[in-house]
């Protein structure tokens, strides 16, 4: 149910103006600029990267459900896009669902987060136990390279920081529905005691693998959200967000953080492709994915101000942010970069707004 009601969220959301593909790529968070720039024009940033091992045949069959069931339709000029239906809308409304995501904010983070905690918590139990044949149940380098930095703090004393760990993860999920706080446990594992898998998940709280494994990506997205709010009161669960930045330029690709290097260096976008090897458009991809995250991106350097009026005014005649709806409207002077740069900037004052 929580996949499905994701699905009507975003076809509700794109409004027909992007196909089923465009919302696999966001919900498995494809780094590429259309699908970010995407996520954040259509306000669907929370659910990028929640599931970035969901199958396109999965949500396939999800969206013939809904379609079968009335709540979308095929778009009429295009047959692969949808638009949600009255009846969907009110399902909508009447299956409101308790869950929690911060997908582009944590995209990285929360997969660092898990496997440290995951293995530490592992580690500890064991080692209290004096059982050092364990086999890891994380296989990730810098990881396992952390955890070791934290056990060689912590040897001997085990127990007083296990008991401080599980007294902050009380507190925390305690707060939580009780089913998502039972999956968040259930996945954990420890001596002698292993974490179910997503199939066991989904046969002990019958639900779907699929669901099983939104729920516990919201578990770890809520207690991301509190630690990160109180590091204070959670003083153990703050040990495994260090060095995971928070900050919003983190969340640009190395690419992207390459070519604003040299833009801030002074070079102009013909210099960046030739210097660094790359088509023209690339670098504007890189330049819209900045202007994305940076509040202070000098827009007018490449859109002056008469033409940010003329591309915003196109926007809301066309109430689309198809880019061919757009530039129809626009003088022939103004090409697609400059209204992707808008649409970029519309798109982050509108969360600085909500």
């Amino acid at each position: 149910m929580i996949l499905k009601w994701i699905l009507l969220t975003c076809y509700k959301h794109l409004n027909g103006e992007r196909t089923t593909s465009s919302i696999f790529h966001l919900l498995k968070g494809k780094r590429s600029i259309q699908t970010v720039q995407d996520a954040h024009i259509y306000k669907l940033d929370q659910y990028y990267g929640i599931h970035k091992r969901i199958k396109k045949v999965d949500i396939d069959a999800v969206t013939q459900e809904l379609l079968r069931a009335g709540y979308i339709q095929h778009h009429a000029v295009n047959e692969s896009s949808f638009i949600i239906t009255g009846p969907g809308i009110e399902w909508l409304e009447k299956h409101t669902i308790d869950i929690f995501f911060k997908g582009l904010m944590y995209y990285e983070k929360s997969d660092v987060f898990l496997d440290r905690l995951l293995l530490l918590i592992q580690t500890l139990t064991n080692s209290k136990e004096n059982n050092f044949s364990f086999i890891p149940i994380v296989e990730n380098p810098k990881v396992e390279f952390w955890v070791k930095q934290i056990y060689r703090k912590v040897k001997g004393k085990e127990a007083s920081f296990l008991r401080n760990l599980y007294n902050e993860l009380h507190i925390i999920l305690n707060q939580f529905p009780d089913k998502e706080a039972e999956i968040f446990v259930d996945r954990l594992t420890a001596y002698k005691n292993f974490g179910l898998s997503l199939f066991q998940l989904a046969e002990k709280h019958q639900i779907t693998e699929d669901d099983a494994h939104l729920v516990h990506t919201s578990s770890i997205h809520r207690i991301l959200e509190k630690v990160e709010n109180d590091s204070i009161e959670f003083p153990v669960l703050s040990l495994f967000l260090k060095g995971l930045s928070n900050e919003m330029m983190s969340q640009i690709t190395i690419s992207a953080k390459e070519t604003y290097q040299l833009l801030q260096s002074g070079y102009t976008i013909e210099q960046i492709a030739f210097t660094r090897r790359l088509r023209e458009n690339t670098i504007n991809d890189h330049i819209v994915e900045i202007a994305l995250y940076l509040d202070d991106f000098p827009i007018w350097n490449y859109v002056k101000e008469q033409e940010q009026t003329e591309i915003l005014q196109a926007i809301n005649q066309a109430k689309s942010h198809k880019l061919k709806e757009i530039k129809s409207r626009v003088s022939e002077h103004i090409n697609y970069f400059q209204i992707r740069l808008v649409l970029a900037m519309q798109a982050r004052l509108q969360k600085q707004g909500d």
